[in-house]
């Protein structure tokens, strides 16, 4: 579990980036994180693999955050998701 568990995931080549995510949600991480946030974290693992670590994302309704933002930096998101496993220079996948 943790971090080797979601690299593997990254790298897994008969996964998509949606389909990795996913899977590190529901089993890499405690508590889960909603399957509603796969979209927000591809685009965000998106942009910060492209450099835009402070890309704003929106987020999905019913999110509650701590200031009540609507949309949060790339790097909150990779961070709070615990996604930096996923971070590539070539990363691909539709969000």
């Amino acid at each position: 579990m943790g971090f080797s568990t979601a690299y593997s995931l990254a790298t897994a080549h008969d996964l998509t980036l949606e389909q990795s995510v996913s899977i590190h949600f529901s089993s890499n991480c405690y508590p889960p994180i909603p399957q509603f946030m796969v979209g927000v974290a591809c685009t965000a693992i998106i942009a910060a693999s492209e450099g835009n670590w402070d890309t704003l994302i929106e987020l999905p309704d019913g999110v509650d955050t701590r200031h009540g933002r609507r949309s949060v930096p790339a790097s909150e998101i990779i961070d709070n998701c615990r996604l930096d496993a996923f971070i590539f220079e070539d990363v691909e996948g539709d969000c």
